[in-house]
């Protein structure tokens, strides 16, 4: 038991040894190392606690959303809320390579989680992983053969829905033969199973082009793209494991740029589930600045393990928001620097804001029980996927770039934004710099291109301000090869919303007011909180889930700024002096 206990510590500490290995893989090898353990013994490593009640969507599911399910889970399924997932991944199947056979299959033979998923209701699909001996695989006719039909096969045997291929690290040398194969296995699953779905999961960036997107897109049902690990355990710097936007221009990546990235070669965004962690990775680094470099290799750390904090480092006091990548992080002194960059209720919101507005499949969870004991990550996926998607009554929309950094090449895609109120909606410009004649962005009045159209922009010429018919509106944005710009900067508003102020309520609050590093709210129940700069630009946005909350406006010069309290049907709006 001693020996047990000591190698579970180092588990969690454990730093990855190669730099560019997925976190799939790095987890799978380093939960493998502990060797066959009960789901007694993996409820110990991860301070499982059942939840005495199980909480109820009232309504359906308007997205998908697909969780993958490790087999180190222990007894984690028993809390999943299962009206919330749509899709079950069972990780995993690991390919021998030779022969195609299983080196392990991870009970999935005999599973209680499958069982119960599919008395859910819930969808199942097998993952299968092959890390290394890509080119041994792929040449071996007989391997590709054995492992075709021993997926079938254990398809058939449970009832099961799907295949996921999990196949990472795949050399540029061997894209045709990764087309082959998911061509072959496409055919041969969809004519043994007809109602089957082959799915994969996609880099972040597909470097070398090694996924050939426009050849294996028509074979496959499902795109999950694992948009996480754009900072690794090897990274040279410190940076967000999931940041809506690049952290820097020099490492010019990030999860609105990888969702692009997808539609634009092609694939269409029904067939796209955008993968989010919940974990967050953590680095000894050279000083508490933004960005940091790092002084050795990054630990994973799950999302339940941040949220204890048993360290005591991941307070509030060590909390900091990075707006650039808009991602939160904590970075404390102990012994030495250290920053933690994870993804929290603020950070998937907008990601998930982000699924909508593109119409995309749904989401994907690397992975599910990670969260298991902090109940909000559920939460906001009840909020977001289970009504019509609505923003409350204001917003700005970037380009790919963000606020700080320039579109991307070869770009297309299509949003629709929708408000929770009637309309009419404002559309107003903060920023326009696209390449004249080449780089074009498009405004319908409606949901969907065939909409009137509001305006068509090319160059750097601000437009006057638009205005919806209704509470709807859609974008088309379309970029060449070459010649990046600094993109746009939308601003939309309900008619009842601006920078006037109201009548101060006595159950809303500001604390102190001027306010130095932190300010202190109060609000009579769950609201959104939208931070403006006094000439009316949109710098922050937060969601209070209690009465009280606080927020960090350390980073603001001195001056006057302006906060807005909406809960969807009224807006309050208050004033305060940043010292």
């Amino acid at each position: 038991m001693k020996h047990l206990l000591i190698v579970i510590l180092l588990f969690f500490m454990l730093p990855a040894l190669h730099a560019q290995r997925s976190v799939h893989q790095q987890q799978s090898e380093a939960w493998a190392e502990l060797g066959a353990l009960t789901d007694a013994q993996y409820d110990s490593i991860n301070h499982f606690e059942a939840f005495p009640t199980e909480k109820r969507s009232a309504a359906p599911l308007q997205k998908r959303v697909f969780g993958y399910h490790p087999y180190w889970g222990g007894s984690a399924w028993q809390n999943y809320r299962w009206e919330l997932l749509s899709d079950l991944c069972y990780f995993s199947y690991e390919v021998d390579p030779a022969t195609g056979n299983a080196l392990t299959t991870r009970n999935w033979e005999t599973a209680p989680v499958i069982d119960t998923a599919l008395a859910r209701g819930v969808k199942v699909h097998l993952c299968v992983t092959l890390f290394s001996g890509h080119a041994t695989f792929f040449g071996n006719p007989q391997a590709r053969q054995t492992l075709t039909g021993n997926l079938i096969s254990m398809i058939l045997s449970r009832g099961a829905h799907g295949i996921n291929l999990d196949f990472e690290a795949v050399p540029s040398s061997q894209q045709q033969g990764l087309t082959n194969y998911i061509t072959e296995l496409s055919e041969a699953l969809h004519a043994a199973i007809p109602e089957a779905e082959l799915s994969i999961a996609a880099p972040a960036v597909n470097w070398n082009n090694t996924f050939d997107l426009p050849a294996i897109t028509p074979w496959l049902d499902l795109v999950m793209i694992m948009a996480y690990d754009y900072y690794w355990d090897g990274s040279s710097m410190a940076g967000p494991v999931s940041g809506f936007w690049p952290l820097t221009s020099s490492f010019n990546y990030g999860v609105n740029r990888s969702l692009t990235y997808y539609q634009s070669a092609g694939v269409p965004v029904s067939k796209i589930l955008l993968g989010l962690p919940y974990y967050g990775r953590e680095w000894p680094v050279t000083a508490n600045t933004l960005p940091a470099n790092t002084t050795g290799s990054g630990t994973a750390i799950v999302y339940r393990n941040i949220r204890a904090n048993s360290s005591g480092y991941y307070n509030p006091s060590n909390l900091y928001w990075d707006y650039r990548s808009f991602n939160p992080y904590y970075s404390y002194f102990a012994g030495q620097w250290r920053q933690c960059f994870f993804d929290d209720v603020r950070s998937l919101d907008a990601k998930y804001d982000l699924v909508n507005r593109r119409d995309a499949g749904g989401i994907g969870i690397w992975a599910l029980g990670y969260d298991n004991g902090y109940p909000e990550l559920w939460d906001l996926i009840e909020e977001k996927f289970t009504n019509p998607p609505a923003g409350l009554c204001s917003d700005t929309i970037y380009d790919s770039g963000g606020p700080w950094w320039s579109y991307g090449a070869s770009e297309a895609y299509t949003e629709t934004i929708q408000s929770a109120w009637p309309g009419p909606l404002t559309l107003t410009f903060e920023n326009l710099s696209l390449e004249a004649g080449f780089d074009s962005l498009w405004i319908y009045d409606g949901n969907s291109t065939a909409a009137p159209l509001l305006a068509a922009l090319s160059g750097s010429d601000v437009p006057p301000a638009l205005q919806s018919t209704g509470n709807t509106f859609t974008l088309r944005w379309q970029s060449d090869g070459l010649n990046q710009r600094a993109g746009y900067a939308l601003t939309w508003n309900c008619p009842t919303t601006g920078t006037a102020i109201q009548p101060e309520p006595e159950n809303i609050s500001l604390y102190p007011n001027p306010a130095g590093e932190v300010i202190s709210l109060s609000a009579p129940g769950p609201c959104e909180v939208s931070l403006f700069s006094a000439d009316g630009r949109l710098l922050q946005r937060t969601k209070m889930r209690d009465l009280t909350d606080r927020m960090d406006v350390s980073r603001l010069k001195p001056g006057i700024y302006l906060l807005q309290f909406s809960d969807g049907k009224t807006s309050i709006s208050r004033r305060f002096v940043k010292l």
